[in-house]
């Protein structure tokens, strides 16, 4: 299997997602996430979080940050580097239909649309670890 595919099928198996952020005091933050509500291959991931919480804080004073997502059974892994970008959402009945039933008991009280945007990534696989040119 090709390493395109490889990715694909990583992203698609994937049903936690680690974000990365730095807060104010430059140390890196990191939350656990369902996968995301839509994505554009491996470049752009848009996510269902709560614009209340540190992470969109983090976003909103530095846009840089990380999404990885495993496979632990074949011990495989996925690291995006890039940006992420904040969309507030009038409506959550125009995006319920992609939620998880788990997001919609989240029940955020602003809930928001991150776009992460990658600029570079990297895979572990087969016992080795390669950077990809996006």
């Amino acid at each position: 299997m090709e390493i395109h595919e490889r990715i694909v099928r990583l992203l698609n198996s994937s049903t936690v997602f680690l974000i990365s952020t730095i807060d104010k005091r430059d140390f890196p933050t990191v939350i656990a996430v369902s996968k995301p509500l839509w994505r554009e291959g491996l470049l752009k991931l848009q996510f269902y979080l709560d614009g209340n919480g540190e992470t969109v804080k983090n976003i909103e004073s530095n846009p840089n940050g990380s999404v990885c997502c495993y496979e632990e059974i074949q011990h495989e892994s996925l690291l995006l580097k890039g940006k992420l970008t904040i969309e507030h959402i009038e409506s959550v009945q125009s995006i319920e239909p992609k939620l998880s039933s788990y997001q919609k008991k989240l029940n955020h009280s602003d809930p928001v649309l991150v776009t992460f945007e990658t600029w570079t990534a990297r895979i572990h696989m087969d016992k080795k670890t390669k950077d990809i040119i996006v």
